[in-house]
């Protein structure tokens, strides 16, 4: 699936600043997304009620490795794309 940036916001976790799409009008989840010349693969997903007790470090960790991560909102669940370093 191919996003738009300017379809993205923000979700801010705890000063993490990271790139956001809400998909909950599209027909289905993608396992890929491209971004631009970026392609992110499905990493995760947590249940949206709670997430600050997890997400924040996970992004932490992705951004550690090198990795650049996005997260979709879709029902009531985030999931975590990231693409390779």
């Amino acid at each position: 699936m191919e996003l738009d940036p300017k379809d993205l916001g923000t979700l801010d976790l705890e000063g993490a600043w990271v790139p956001y799409a809400d998909l909950h009008d599209s027909a289905f989840l993608p396992t890929r997304i491209t971004l631009g010349a970026d392609e992110y693969a499905y990493s995760s997903s947590m249940i949206i009620q709670g997430h600050s007790a997890v997400l924040p470090q996970r992004i932490m960790q992705l951004r550690s490795a090198g990795k650049k991560p996005i997260i979709v909102e879709r029902d009531d669940r985030y999931y975590v794309f990231v693409s390779p370093p």
